[in-house]
């Protein structure tokens, strides 16, 4: 999980965000689901240099070392590193919603619209992770 503040708030000398209710509420979240491995806060221009070197296959280690999810705390956080990665075959979901919310990450490419030029990837990826999910919610119950 990324801090909110540059560097994760430095112990409180860019913030206090991460001291006085992230860090407490991510030991909420370990206690609650202990098979879960929550890592953070993690300085936000930081944490995707593993995803980054997994994707590329810069280094050899990175793919054993990244996480199968990464949380931003707010849209251009996550979104403009995820972009740069993976424009046209990203997806990303809201969390803590009432209803399942998946979208592709490529936006609403407004400036091709009707020119017949589009990726698909990302919506098909995204529409395919919000069954997924769907289905998972279903068994759950």
């Amino acid at each position: 999980m990324a801090g909110l503040n540059p560097h994760s708030g430095e112990g409180g000398q860019l913030g206090y965000e991460e001291q006085d209710w992230l860090i407490p509420w991510l030991e909420q979240q370990r206690q609650r689901y202990p098979q879960a491995q929550l890592d953070g806060p993690i300085p936000p221009d930081t944490l995707w240099v593993r995803p980054g070197q997994a994707w590329f296959g810069t280094d050899p280690t990175a793919t054993a070392q990244a996480h199968d999810a990464y949380l931003a705390l707010y849209h251009d956080q996550g979104l403009i590193p995820v972009k740069l990665m993976a424009f046209d075959r990203a997806v990303n979901t809201t969390l803590g919603l009432p209803f399942i919310r998946t979208s592709p990450d490529h936006g609403t490419a407004v400036d091709i619209a009707g020119q017949g030029i589009a990726n698909p990837s990302s919506m098909i990826a995204a529409m395919e992770l919000a069954i997924e999910l769907a289905q998972t919610r279903l068994r759950q119950g």
